[in-house]
C-alpha cells in the first residue's frame, strides 16, 4: 500500500505524465486520421479505377462494334461494286454503306457533273443520295469545284475533318459562302487518276474509332474504282452496239431494243412501230461517185435522221444501205407521219453527188408496220415492214409505204 508521503511523487508523475499522453493522443488520433484518409484514397483510387476500366471498357466495345459493322458491311458493298453495271446506283449503295457504319444524322453522296476536261466554272458537283435532312441541301444540289466544304475536298483531292475546317481560316471562309451545306464532320474525295469523281461527306456520326477517317476514305476509293470500272465497262458495252462506219446503232442493237420495245407494248397494252428504208439507186452512187463519197453520204444521212427523230426513237444501219427506225408508243399513223417527215428532210438536203442520181437527188424508200395492228410479234413486223418497202419501190421510190394485209396499195407520202 502506498504511503500518504508518495502521493507527492506521484502527483508529480502523473502531471508529468500528461503531456506525453496528450502528444501520444494525438499521435493516434493523427494516425487514425490517415489511416481514414488513407483507406477512402484506396477506396476512391479503386472506385476510379474501376470507373476507368469500365470506360476503358466501352470504348473498346464501341470499337469493336465499329469494326465489325465495317468489315460486314463492307465485304458487302465489296461484292455489290464487283457486280454494279450502272453507274447511277453508285451513290445509293455508298451511301447505305456509310450510313449504317457510321450513323451520322446526315450524309451525302455527291457526284461530278460536267465533261473531263472542261473549264473550272463548268465543273460542278451534284447531290446524288442523301441521307437526313441537311438544312437546305437536297438530292440535285449543286456546287463548284472549290466551293464550300465538299468543293473544297473534291478540288485539294484529299480528306478532311470538321477540326481542318476550323484550323484553316481559307476553308472556313469558303466553307461560309455556301448556306445550304451542313458542317460536315468528315468529307472524303473519290479520286480516280486525276480526276473527283464525286465525295462522301457525314455530318454528326453516332459512331466513332480512330480509323473513322481512314474508313471513309477506303470506301471513297472503292467507290471511285467502282465507277471508273463500270464507266470503262459501259463504253465498251455501247461500242459494241455501234456501227464503226455511221456511229449509230447497228443490227444486232436494233433487234435487242425491237425486243425490248415490243415486250413493254404487252406488257402494258401500248404500241410500238418501226420504220425500215434503204437508199434508192445506191449501187449507182458508189458506182458514179467513189465508195469514199458513198461512206460519207451514208455518214451525213445517219447524222440527219438522228437529229429528227424523237429521243426515245431507236435509230440505227440495218445493214448496207439499209437502216431501221424502232418507234416505242407510237401508232402505224403517227409512224408514217415520222417516216414522211425523215423522207423529205433526205429529199431536200443538198447531198454531194446527189444531181447525178436517177431521180437528180439522193432519195429513200421504206416501210413501216406497227405492232399490234400489222404484226403479232417481232419476225411478223419485220416481214411487214420489209414487203411495204419493196411496194415502195416499186411504186417509183423516193416513197413510204404503210404495212398492209393484203400487200397491196402503198401510201405515197410525197
Amino acid at each position: 500500500m502506498t504511503a500518504f508521503s508518495d502521493w507527492p511523487l506521484l502527483a508529480k508523475t502523473a502531471a508529468a505524465a500528461v503531456p506525453v499522453l496528450m502528444i501520444v493522443v494525438a499521435i493516434l488520433m493523427m494516425a487514425v486520421r490517415k489511416s481514414s484518409s488513407a483507406r477512402r484514397a484506396a477506396e476512391a483510387e479503386t472506385k476510379d479505377a474501376k470507373e476507368a476500366a469500365a470506360r476503358k471498357f466501352r470504348r473498346l466495345e464501341t470499337d469493336l462494334n465499329f469494326l465489325v459493322e465495317f468489315f460486314r458491311v463492307f465485304a458487302r458493298l465489296l461484292a455489290e461494286m464487283h457486280a454494279e453495271r450502272q453507274v447511277r446506283m453508285i451513290p445509293k449503295a455508298l451511301l447505305k454503306a456509310i450510313v449504317e457504319i457510321y450513323r451520322p444524322e446526315v450524309a451525302a453522296v455527291l457526284v461530278r457533273r460536267g465533261t473531263p476536261g472542261g473549264k473550272p466554272d463548268e465543273v460542278r458537283l451534284s447531290v446524288a443520295a442523301l441521307h437526313g435532312t441537311g438544312g437546305s441541301l437536297s438530292e440535285g444540289t449543286e456546287f463548284r469545284f472549290g466551293e464550300g466544304q465538299a468543293g473544297i475536298v473534291a478540288e485539294r483531292q484529299q480528306v478532311l475533318t470538321r477540326k481542318d475546317f476550323e484550323d484553316d481560316q481559307i476553308f472556313s471562309y469558303e466553307r461560309s459562302r455556301v448556306s445550304s451545306e451542313p458542317s460536315y464532320d468528315i468529307i472524303a474525295p473519290m479520286v480516280a487518276g486525276d480526276t473527283t469523281l464525286g465525295v462522301l461527306a457525314i455530318a454528326r456520326p453516332d459512331r466513332h474509332h480512330d480509323s473513322e477517317r481512314d474508313v471513309l476514305e477506303m470506301i471513297a476509293r472503292i467507290g471511285a474504282l467502282t465507277w471508273k470500272n463500270v464507266q470503262a465497262y459501259r463504253e465498251k458495252e455501247v461500242e459494241a452496239e455501234i456501227d464503226k462506219l455511221t456511229r449509230i446503232f447497228n443490227k444486232g442493237a436494233l433487234l435487242r431494243r425491237l425486243g425490248l420495245a415490243l415486250h413493254q407494248a404487252r406488257e402494258t397494252g401500248g404500241k410500238a412501230a418501226i420504220f425500215m428504208f434503204d437508199l434508192d439507186n445506191f449501187k449507182i452512187y458508189n458506182d458514179t461517185n467513189g465508195h469514199l463519197a458513198g461512206d460519207r453520204l451514208l455518214t451525213q444521212l445517219a447524222q440527219l435522221v438522228k437529229e429528227t427523230v424523237r429521243s426515245d426513237d431507236v435509230f440505227g444501219r440495218f445493214g448496207g444501205e439499209e437502216f431501221l427506225l424502232v418507234m416505242p408508243n407510237r401508232t402505224g399513223a403517227q409512224a408514217m407521219t415520222a417516216a414522211g417527215t425523215i423522207r423529205k428532210r433526205i429529199a431536200e438536203h443538198p447531198f454531194e453527188g446527189g444531181a447525178t442520181q436517177p431521180l437528180g437527188i439522193v432519195s429513200i424508200s421504206g416501210g413501216v408496220a406497227g405492232y399490234p395492228h400489222d404484226a403479232p410479234g417481232q419476225v411478223e413486223l419485220m416481214q411487214a415492214a420489209d414487203n411495204a418497202l419493196y411496194r415502195a419501190k416499186m411504186g417509183g421510190r423516193n416513197n413510204v409505204a404503210r404495212a398492209d394485209e393484203a400487200g397491196l396499195n402503198p401510201v405515197d407520202t410525197h
